[in-house]
């Protein structure tokens, strides 16, 4: 899980010392780098990697493919759905509700 880094909702408390695009700089260095880490964990080479990402709008996924892209990493991402995780509290599913899951890019099913 990952919040997308964005000036102003990114590492708020440190905005003081760093101001806000400092802050969301600093945001977007600490999750490049643990993206990088675990894309060259080598138990984890051949693993799926799904990053799920909040805010789930336009933006922030196009700021996403944008991080994603400048590292050179191959990671499926998803976007949060909103309502499933407020405050930190899970919120319960309903087991009959249908979850539709859009992941990009498309995962590829071996037969």
């Amino acid at each position: 899980f990952a919040k997308v880094p964005h000036p102003g909702t990114s590492k708020t408390r440190l905005s003081p010392l760093l101001g806000a695009d400092g802050a969301a700089s600093l945001a977007q260095a600490m999750l490049s780098d643990i993206l990088i880490c675990l894309s060259h964990c080598s138990p984890l080479k051949h693993t799926v990697k799904v990053l799920v990402y909040a805010p789930g709008t336009k933006t922030a996924e196009s700021k996403l493919v944008s991080i994603l892209s400048s590292l050179g990493l191959d990671y499926h991402f998803l976007k949060e759905r909103e309502g499933r995780v407020a405050e930190g509290k899970k919120e319960e599913q309903n087991e009959n509700e249908n979850v539709d899951l859009e992941i990009h890019p498309p995962l590829q099913t071996t037969s």
